[in-house]
């Protein structure tokens, strides 16, 4: 799959603003569904059972978690060795920090796994050692922000979004 160009998000996910600049409701309605993933997963220690994410990138993110899964040989101790179980966060309407355009968090293409490990600005990021993991987002042609030049790394970050 090729995913849209950020600046053509609009298009491919349709315009997630509402009014007096909040999320649209009737948007979210439309374009975001909730997915299982095959392994356990926690959101501030707390278990999940379930991640809201745009309905056109969906099933990418599912056969994702699926290969993750099997990679691990179904193993949740490696899962969480991983940081895959790590819950960052998914849909969540915001600009992107320091601008005004909207993150891709706001399309609901874009998910943030071992925020602890993989922080914002890290030039090291955990994921950079966990081959598997990015294997199975690029073979899905998602883009990792781990990869990303200088101080805007993002190694938590992944998305159904070409930078360029």
């Amino acid at each position: 799959m090729t995913w849209p160009l950020q600046s053509q998000c609009d298009a491919f996910y349709g315009n997630p603003r509402g009014r007096n600049g909040g999320a649209s409701a009737q948007w979210e309605k439309a374009n975001l569904i909730r997915i299982s993933p095959p392994f356990k997963m926690q959101f501030a220690g707390k278990p999940i059972t379930s991640i809201a994410i745009n309905k056109k990138c969906a099933d990418s993110l599912s056969r994702i978690f699926d290969v993750i899964w099997l990679a691990s040989g179904k193993n949740q101790k490696i899962i969480d060795d991983w940081g895959v179980s790590v819950f960052s966060g998914s849909y969540n309407y915001r600009v992107m920090r320091g601008g005004n355009v909207l993150s891709m968090h706001a399309y609901g293409c874009a998910i943030d796994l071992d925020a602890p490990r993989n922080w914002f600005h890290d030039q090291d990021p955990h994921f950079a050692k966990v081959p598997q993991v990015l294997k199975a987002f690029e073979d899905e042609g998602w883009t990792w922000g781990g990869s990303w030049s200088g101080r805007s790394k993002d190694g938590m970050h992944f998305q159904a979004a070409r930078v360029s």
